[in-house]
């Protein structure tokens, strides 16, 4: 039980820190680029979204293992 407390409290800790990555990469091409920004805005939202639902996916599997187990 402790060790899935870690693990939980590990992936939520490495969603805020990817998310704060992502805003970060986007603030600084968006900077960098200017307007040929919006040409990768898409790109760069696809990317961020699809790392968000990885470790949700993650996070979740984890959940319905340890309800299963109880």
């Amino acid at each position: 039980m402790e060790n899935t407390k870690k693990l939980k409290q590990f992936l939520s800790k490495t969603i805020i820190i990817n998310s704060l990555v992502w805003a970060t990469v986007m603030i600084v091409s968006s900077i960098i680029l200017g307007e040929a920004y919006k040409k990768v805005n898409f790109i760069l939202l696809t990317g961020f979204f699809i790392e968000f639902l990885r470790y949700c996916s993650a996070k979740n599997k984890m959940d319905k293992t340890l309800s299963k187990k109880d």
